[in-house]
Order: structure tokens, then C-alpha cells, then sequence
């Protein structure tokens, strides 16, 4: 740039000094304004509010060396079947969330040539899976990853990624999918499960198992967990507290619901006994016996020891079944939580009674040894609080009936089984 004046004699001189001098006292304002032009660069000069940089881009980033890291995990330890399960956040699932696991899904299926497969719709038939927990750290937010494996569900490897607290951040972590209530009752730790993502619960040994405590929020509200037997047995599922539970069983693979309960344990308490085989899934829903049901309350699980003398699914007392009603009876006593098995193998095709006698609530349950298949079952279907079943038996086939106590009944009964008649 020239500046160009008039000399004293007319003529057109040069000023290079006075441009200078020009020069820098624009370049001084421009600096103390904060004024940027293109093209201009000043060493030292700061930006008053610079753009920060997007959240997107640099999830997509971690999330990207995350997959990297698990892949070579699951590669390692020759994986099949890999599931995605959810991470949660304050017992919610937000945005943030949904986004993170979407990402996570689609960078470790477009790793090409993985030796796995990543499942959709759950867990189901997983042997590995992934989930996780967002938390708080002062001004940091914090994404921890856990690679378990289902079976036996322990932690094979574990990581965590941060991110600064941002206003854009915050919006995603306070959006999205989060459970809607109307109780005041804060979700748990395991918030929010499904059946495609129980959780999972260690039998206990016996009615000193470890209660987890758990709640419910009303609205409907259900809470799941996923129950595998180390062996053969009766199981006892319940709740405890105060709050009306209500309980459904099924067979996890299968999803047959194989019993329900509301008020069989302590109080409006629900309770389940049931005959399970080692290596099977299970699962146990809890719910309220209302919409609206809302608080806190324990679930537990253990196998019930057999009582000495009352036999077991293994090991049954066996009843030599009768020709008529004046049947021998078999006199025996039970206490809290007590089952008798008895074996029966009848010797004609015929309609047989099995039933209790005595003073005691009894409840029957009637099955078919060999395939342990559910074929009856009764309360208080005989004279009084006693229990009988009257069903078509086949010669020669082999059957079990365990009778219990209704609820925590004790006391004594009678036990017999006749044939009274022709198959219907």
C-alpha cells in the first residue's frame, strides 16, 4: 500500500514512514477488537468465543477405537455370537445412549472379515454381549463398556471413555427413553431390563440367598430376572417387603409360562416353587398387582434342600397304587417348605385318584417322571383344605406327585392314589 501526497512544489512525493506508522495503529485496533480479517494472521492474537468443537465427530471417533478394542477381544477368545445391550444412565435410557449402541453396533459390523456375528433383538442366544453405564464425574461424563461373557456372566474385559460436560451433551443425556412415572421412587441400579435384557440372578443354596433389592415405578412397571440351575431340583422364587407383588415363570428359550403366583409367600408377597433341570434358563417376572403398584421390595431365589425320609425327584418314595378307594394311606408330616415325592407306575390303563387326607392345607403337583412335563396340579380339590387329582393314567408309564404345604402350611396328611374307574 502507497500513500501518495503533494510536495510544497506541486509534485507527487512518497511517504513511507507516514505508512507505516498508518499500518500500525490499524493493525492495533484490529487486535485490541477482536476483529479478524481473512488473510491475516497475528502470532499471539486469541479468539473471545470460539466455536467449540461438535460432539458428534468425536463420539464417532471413540466410539470407532472402542470397536477396534473389542474386536480384537472378541477375536482373541474366538467369540460366535455377540448382543448389544443397553447403557444406562441415571436407570433410564437417553439419547445419548441410543446413539452410543447404534454406533457400537455399526462400527463392529462393518469390520470386515470378523469371525463373529452381532445379533439383533436382545441377548437371546448371545454369547457374549456388551452394555455398560454412563455416569457423572464432576464435569466429566463417563461411558463404562463391559464385555461379559453370558455364560457363567463374568466380566472378560472393561473400558470407559470421557467426554467434557457440554450444553449439547446434557440435552442428549436428559432426552430419549427414559421411564415415565408418576411414583416417586427413584429406579434402581439395574434400571431399566427386559426380557431380552434380564437380570441375571445367582441361586442360592438355600432360604439364606442373597435378596436383591429391586423396585417398582407404577405405570406398569415390570422387572425380570434370568435364573440357571446348577442342578435338578425345586426351585423357590419370591418377593419380600411390604409392597403387592405379583410373580410369572417361564421358560426362557421357550417362553412358555410354566406357573404364576400373587400372594403364596409372606404377606401380599408372591411365591413360586417349581421343579427346574440343571443348565436350563429360566425367567422370573415381578410386577405389581396393580398398574400403580410403586416401591421398594426383594427378590431371591434358591433350590430347597429334600428333607430326609421325604425323598427327592431323584431319589422318590414309592406307592404301590391301589385297586380302590380303601387304598393304603401313607401318614406323614410336613414342615415350613417341606415336598414329598412319591413314585407311582400304574398296572392298567385306568382313572386314578391321587389325593391327601388330614387337617393339613395341602397342594399336589402331578408329572410325568421321565419327561418331568407338568400334567395337573390342585389346592383344595379333595374334602376340606385337601388336595386331589383325578387324571387318565397309562400302564406301565411312570409318575410323580410332590405334595407341599400351601404357603408355609405344616402339619400332618395322608397320601394315597387308587384306580377309581374306567379312562375316560
Amino acid at each position: 500500500m502507497l500513500i501518495f501526497g503533494m510536495d510544497s512544489s506541486g509534485g507527487i512525493m512518497k511517504k513511507p514512514l507516514f505508512l507505516i506508522q498508518v499500518l500500525f495503529f490499524v493493525l492495533s485496533v484490529l487486535i485490541t477488537q477482536g476483529i479478524s480479517a481473512q488473510g491475516l494472521n497475528v502470532e499471539g492474537a486469541v479468539e473471545q468465543n470460539p466455536v467449540p468443537q461438535s460432539l458428534v465427530p468425536q463420539m464417532d471417533d471413540t466410539v470407532k477405537g472402542l470397536a477396534g478394542d473389542i474386536h480384537k477381544k472378541l477375536h482373541e477368545e474366538k467369540a460366535e455370537k455377540i448382543a448389544v445391550g443397553q447403557f444406562t444412565y441415571r436407570g433410564s435410557v437417553p439419547s445419548f445412549s441410543a446413539y452410543w449402541t447404534n454406533q457400537l453396533i455399526e462400527e463392529l459390523t462393518n469390520i470386515p472379515e470378523r469371525p463373529y456375528t452381532i445379533l439383533s433383538g436382545g441377548v437371546a442366544g448371545a454369547n457374549w454381549t456388551l452394555s455398560g453405564e454412563i455416569v457423572e464425574v464432576v464435569d466429566i461424563i463417563r461411558v463404562h463398556t463391559r464385555l461379559i461373557r453370558t455364560e457363567g456372566r463374568s466380566v472378560e474385559a472393561a473400558f470407559h471413555s470421557d467426554f467434557r460436560r457440554t450444553a449439547a451433551l446434557t440435552a442428549m443425556l436428559t432426552s430419549g427413553e427414559g421411564r415415565s412415572s408418576t411414583s416417586n421412587v427413584h429406579p434402581d441400579e439395574y434400571e431399566p431390563d427386559s426380557w431380552d435384557s434380564p437380570v441375571s440372578y445367582t441361586i442360592g443354596m438355600d432360604e439364606n440367598a442373597e435378596t436383591m433389592s429391586r423396585t417398582l415405578h407404577g405405570d406398569g412397571d415390570e422387572d425380570f430376572f434370568l435364573l440357571i440351575p446348577e442342578r435338578d431340583g425345586r426351585l423357590i422364587v419370591e418377593t419380600t417387603g411390604s409392597i403387592d407383588t405379583y410373580m410369572h415363570f417361564y421358560n426362557y428359550d421357550t417362553r412358555e409360562e410354566l406357573a404364576d403366583d400373587d400372594d403364596g409367600g409372606q404377606g401380599s408377597n408372591a411365591r413360586i416353587r417349581y421343579n427346574v433341570r440343571a443348565g436350563t434358563r429360566y425367567l422370573a417376572k415381578v410386577r405389581g398387582y396393580s398398574r400403580s403398584t410403586s416401591g421398594h421390595y426383594g427378590f431371591r431365589g434358591y433350590m430347597s434342600a429334600p428333607r430326609e425320609g421325604g425323598g427327592s425327584w431323584e431319589n422318590p418314595m414309592a406307592y404301590e397304587i391301589g385297586t380302590e378307594e380303601n387304598a393304603a394311606v401313607i401318614n406323614r408330616t410336613l414342615e415350613s417348605e417341606d415336598e414329598d415325592f412319591f413314585l407311582l407306575i400304574p398296572n392298567r390303563n385306568a382313572r386314578h385318584t391321587i389325593e391327601t387326607t388330614g387337617g393339613t392345607d395341602t397342594y399336589i403337583h402331578f408329572y410325568n417322571y421321565d419327561t418331568r412335563e407338568l400334567l395337573d396340579e390342585d389346592d383344595d380339590g379333595g374334602t376340606r383344605l385337601n388336595a386331589r387329582i383325578r387324571i387318565n393314567l397309562q400302564a406301565g408309564k411312570r409318575y410323580l406327585a410332590v405334595v407341599s404345604g400351601y404357603g408355609r402350611e405344616s402339619g400332618a396328611y395322608g397320601f394315597r392314589a387308587f384306580a377309581s374307574g374306567e379312562a375316560e
